[in-house]
């Protein structure tokens, strides 16, 4: 019987948004802004066809929109009116790219039901995680992407150690690029969102924490599903972390990341203990 009424309810909720329109008939907005490399895929893929949820969706014109808002080419209130028909044209209940970092100050000013997941894996998985994508989509990266992705790990400051010359071999970023900006992004989201509308998540937490963020969300739980939260596994793996000197990464994890690796990963204290 509740299974009937369920769906029921499902069917109903279906009919109401085609009739309505998906724009006026939502019951979330929940804002996946974890980085990339560290879930945010499997968010949306955990939610059935019921959610509206997308991953990266539209996300080349809004980067264009940020770098124009950015650099001085257009306003704050046109970029948050771009922010807003992007809103109207998706209507999207989850919406997750790590590009909302630098649209999260309007998104929470804006839309008062925003809710905020943050996704957070630690920064040694995470970080081989980056260099593995990074080595598998070199060549299909677009100019708008290498933009953004060059103001997040800012090779312009950092230049390559000779501890680390293999990465500047392989096309990739530095460490201090890396790892500095894995702990801006994750401080910076856990400084700007109100605790009532910020719910944090460990990567390998995310299968037993899946019904929390549906009830942070305002979901309904039997909207998910269990054997989806592990999306967009990397076929091909590389411990590239590995053939990085030891001590000269652990040096730059104690600068970097110690405070929050201790505050959400306090079992791992060096990449000995890290599941890469």
């Amino acid at each position: 019987m509740p299974r009937f009424t369920d769906r029921c309810a499902d069917w109903m909720f279906a009919a109401k948004r085609r009739l309505l329109g998906r724009e006026r008939v939502r019951r979330t907005r929940l804002y996946c802004v974890g980085t990339a490399k560290s879930g945010t895929h499997s968010v949306t893929g955990m939610f059935s066809e019921t959610v509206r949820g997308r991953h990266e969706s539209g996300v080349v014109e809004l980067l264009e929109n940020i770098f124009a808002w950015q650099q001085g080419r257009i306003t704050e209130e046109q970029f948050a009116q771009c922010l807003h028909a992007r809103d109207r044209k998706l209507a999207l209940e989850v919406d997750a790219t790590w590009v909302h970092i630098a649209t999260i100050d309007i998104l929470l000013r804006d839309f008062s039901n925003a809710r905020v997941l943050l996704t957070i894996r630690d920064c040694y998985s995470w970080c081989n995680s980056m260099m593995n994508h990074s080595l598998r989509f070199e060549e299909k990266i677009n100019s708008v992407w290498r933009e953004w992705l060059d103001s997040r790990f800012r090779p312009d400051l950092f230049q390559h150690a000779t501890e680390e010359r293999m990465l500047k071999d392989k096309g990739l970023y530095t460490l201090d690029g890396y790892l500095s900006y894995w702990a801006k992004h994750n401080e910076e989201v856990l400084a700007k969102v109100p605790s009532p509308r910020l719910l944090t998540v460990r990567t390998d937490q995310l299968r037993e924490r899946a019904l929390d963020i549906a009830d942070f969300a305002g979901l309904p739980r039997r909207a998910i599903r269990l054997e989806r939260t592990h999306e967009f596994r990397n076929p091909t793996k590389h411990d590239i972390i590995r053939q990085i000197d030891r001590n000269f990464l652990e040096a730059k994890v104690e600068k970097y990341c110690k405070p929050l690796m201790t505050r959400f990963f306090p079992e791992i204290r060096s990449l000995d203990d890290a599941r890469l």
